[in-house]
């Protein structure tokens, strides 16, 4: 018998009707969408024609939502050359995968381009590449003086040679490299250049004369280390463009030939319980190759909250407004402009003109009429156009930049809040720039190469932005910034901390002060190679209440091409030992903050996973030195509020103070419980005469492994529960004394029985649901019974899982448990 048609199936099938979601795993034929429904876990079935013709659907008929049965789903074919998935002109629809994963073919083109969409919501799935648009290769020798290695693939990366020919549509590739040893960047090599062909087992270093890549640097390249090398280029893999009120919920992006989630010219973005984050349980170093979150061309009121940004190679998280053109000729009221970025300037718009020298504004007007005709003009990059302004700019020049006055045109309303910045390979944690009306809040920030938190203004590069206003920074915890990796920057783009500036066309910094209104409050900023705060060429603002917990630390360490303009290097050099500067800047309040150049310092983050973000109830270890004078543990809970002569105090961010039950003190370690109820944000740890801060969430998930540290077998129990209803234990670990605790073989007992296994945690009880919660072990996905609060101990969390069926042999295998849109730390199990 022939197969119906899809008419004949739309005739015997219910419709769904507006309002109603659909399920692109079971909808599609029975709508007469497709031949065939989205069926996960096919590996040959291409997703992306059916997910278009979903999203058309919808669209078309009014449904609000589409869900997908979970599972995974591979993206074959391109929509064209920059896109896998291309949705244009969707509106008023979530698309929710469900907890699925998102596997996308071909590197260095976005997995999914959302054009012209309107409250259109993604949420709820993984995204990652089947290639990747980066290789892992082990260095075998170093030939410093002729700046070049060799090096042998790591099984099951692609070989270098493979990125011989350009990936990207648009030829923006760049061939980057990092270079790690035990997992680290190494700090005496930064961002290297990499020659093409690359034949056989040797790499030649294309930038020859940087002055992080020369033979005295490459000469600490060892044997063993590890380089990520990477094809930078195409577009982002999310990609929103032209877009209003769109928003991005509980997503993991694990790869990305350049910016992972991207907004571009869009009102009202949200990235919500974003992460952008090597793949958990693989040997990845890096996420993406370029930046982790931005918006650019940025438009009002972008909210960046609760997301996980780790291992980027350029920013974590951006919101920036660049020039909207470049004056090209200038005489009186009348003025010829070449477009940037395709930017659009109707008639009636006010906007200020640049100075590209010294980065001054040199006036403000008003567009009254424009050559050719505004609804004439093509709106591409460089287009020219001459404007009639109500009024002649004083000294306008060719070169001089034009930007949109308008505050709903450069971001106003956004507030980056609740994030996680980690070890950022290449990257600064926050970038701001050309933006008006920005709140920067409780932010953890550690590890980054660069400044933590920086606004800059630039002249005369491929990245032009005016100066920004109105920026509040305050209660963020910023720690080691500047000393992650390599800096692979000029001193005037790493000087602080938190640092604003502003760049002129030769990139070094200028006497005027064009950025108005910036205050940096109450803010936490510890161990910093450089200065801790820096407001340069600022207007009025205020430094307040920041606590300043070592500074300085590494003055001299990779200090890199003065501009010749203006200090020297050795004035650079005694700048990065001040803890506060306010150069080329007038009317800055200082006041209130306390500084040290050393000293202990408090770091909080879970027992269990060693990551910072901690959930309230939760075991929490604060390290520091002095902070007992002997190793005591609690006896039993409930664990006092004084142990050994210490007390913990817990100050949240809504300025509560609590106390915190103790579970064990030693010199360098207390374990202690968040407190419950405590707010969300960065909390002010105090522990004697030594403080520090915390990340407080609702969840801070973490599994305890055998270790001790987080990494290898789980500290877990389980057993067969058979279909007779018996139940057998079976050993997840064996120890011997003196050697690390290994895996035991779980047996998955008789067809029809199910080996179920206990995980114990911590900052899992707060959860919202299992429905917002998933595990995999060994890839498969696993059922999730329970994932609360352990009974018997305070502070103590158990998740109870299935170990599926189909891992039957797979031997050493890690689970990965996500809730909330927060990953926990990877832990392993043996099927047997």
């Amino acid at each position: 018998m022939p197969p119906r048609s899809p008419l004949i199936l739309l005739l015997f099938s219910p419709l769904l009707l507006p309002g109603q979601a659909l399920n692109m795993s079971r909808d599609l034929v029975a709508n007469g969408i497709a031949i065939s429904n989205l069926a996960p876990d096919s590996p040959a079935l291409d997703a992306r024609p059916l997910f278009e013709a979903a999203v058309s659907y919808a669209v078309q008929n009014g449904i609000p939502t589409l869900t997908a049965d979970p599972g995974a789903y591979y993206f074959l074919t391109l929509h064209n050359s920059s896109t896998h998935v291309l949705l244009n002109s969707a509106t008023n629809l979530t698309i929710d995968w469900q907890n699925s994963n998102l596997l996308f073919h071909s590197s260095n083109v976005s997995a999914i381009q959302c054009s012209n969409c309107s409250g259109v919501v993604m949420e709820n799935f993984t995204l990652d590449y089947q290639q990747l648009p980066f290789t892992q290769i082990t260095v075998t020798s170093v030939n410093a003086g002729a700046q070049t290695f060799n090096f042998t693939t790591i099984p099951g990366y692609q070989s270098p040679s493979d990125f011989n020919t350009n990936r990207a549509s648009d030829g923006s590739d760049a061939i980057w490299m990092f270079v790690f040893r035990n997992g680290a960047p190494i700090r005496e090599v930064g961002r290297l250049g990499a020659k093409r062909p690359v034949s056989g087992n040797t790499i030649a270093i294309s930038d020859v004369n940087d002055p992080w890549a020369r033979p005295a640097q490459l000469a600490a390249i060892q044997p063993g280390d590890t380089v990520v090398f990477t094809d930078r280029g195409g577009p982002p893999a999310i990609n929103f463009v032209n877009g209003q009120n769109d928003a991005v919920h509980n997503v993991s992006i694990y790869s990305s030939g350049q910016i992972g989630l991207y907004f571009g010219r869009t009102n009202g973005a949200i990235a919500d319980h974003v992460q952008i984050v090597p793949k958990p349980g693989d040997t990845r170093l890096i996420s993406t190759n370029a930046d982790g979150i931005h918006t650019s061309f940025a438009l009002g009121a972008n909210v960046f909250t609760n997301n996980t940004v780790r291992r980027t190679c350029d920013d974590a998280l951006a919101i920036s407004a660049p020039w909207i053109a470049t004056v090209t000729t200038a005489g009186g009221a009348g003025v010829t402009v070449a477009r940037s970025f395709a930017s659009p300037f109707p008639p009636g718009s006010s906007v200020s003109f640049i100075d590209p020298g010294s980065d001054a504004v040199a006036g403000t007007a008003t567009i009254v009429s424009e050559s050719p005709a505004y609804n004439q003009q093509r709106f591409t990059d460089g287009e020219s156009v001459t404007l009639t302004l109500d009024r002649a700019v004083s000294g306008l020049a060719a070169n001089f930049g034009m930007t949109d006055d308008d505050p709903a045109k450069t971001g106003s309303g956004s507030e980056i809040a609740y994030n996680t910045v980690e070890e950022g390979v290449f990257a600064r944690g926050i970038w701001l720039a050309g933006v008006q009306n920005v709140s920067v809040h409780d932010n953890y920030i550690r590890n980054t190469s660069s400044n933590g938190i920086f606004i800059q203004q630039l002249s005369g590069s491929n990245t032009d932005a005016g100066p920004s206003s109105a920026i509040q920074i305050r209660n963020n915890l910023v720690d080691t910034a500047l000393a992650y990796a390599n800096v692979s920057h000029g001193v005037t783009f790493a000087a602080a901390s938190i640092y604003a500036v502003s760049q002129n066309s030769s990139n070094a910094q200028v006497s005027s002060a064009p950025h108005n209104n910036i205050a940096v409050t109450g803010n936490r900023v510890t161990n910093s190679a450089r200065s801790a705060i820096r407001l340069e060429n600022v207007n009025t603002g205020q430094i307040a209440g920041n606590a300043i917990q070592g500074f300085g630390l590494a003055p001299t360490t990779n200090v890199f091409t003065a501009p010749a303009c203006c200090e020297s290097l050795a004035q650079y050099e005694s700048d990065f030992q001040r803890a506060v500067l306010t150069p080329s800047s007038t009317g800055i309040s200082v006041s209130g903050n306390s500084s040290e150049d050393g000293g202990s310092i408090v770091a909080t983050v879970s027992t269990a996973s060693g990551y910072p973000r901690v959930g309230a109830g939760s075991f929490a270890a604060a390290y520091g030195a002095g902070l007992a004078s002997s190793t005591v543990v609690a006896a039993q809970a409930p664990y006092p509020i004084a142990l050994g002569g210490v007390t913990v105090t817990v100050l949240d961010s809504a300025g509560i103070s609590r106390s915190a039950g103790i579970q064990m003190v030693s010199a360098n370690q207390v374990n202690y419980l968040i407190p419950d109820g405590s707010a969300p944000g960065i909390a002010i740890v105090t522990i004697g005469s030594t403080s520090g801060a915390a990340q407080i969430d609702s969840v801070g998930p973490g599994l305890y492994s055998m270790s001790g540290d987080g990494k290898g077998v789980a500290a877990a129990t389980a057993a067969i529960y058979a279909a007779d209803g018996s139940v057998v234990p079976q050993a997840v670990f064996q120890c011997a004394a003196g050697s690390p605790c290994v895996a035991s073989p779980l047996d998955l007992g008789n067809p029809g029985d199910q080996l179920i296994v206990s995980l114990y945690g911590t900052g899992i009880r707060n959860n919202s649901g299992l429905q917002n919660a998933t595990a995999t072990v060994g890839g498969g996905r696993a059922t999730l019974l329970y994932a609360g609060a352990q009974p018997q101990y305070p502070g103590l969390d158990q998740v109870n899982l299935v170990i599926p069926r189909s891992l039957a042999g797979a031997g050493e295998v890690s689970i990965i448990l996500t809730m909330d849109g927060q990953t926990a730390n990877a832990v392993t199990v043996n099927v047997k």
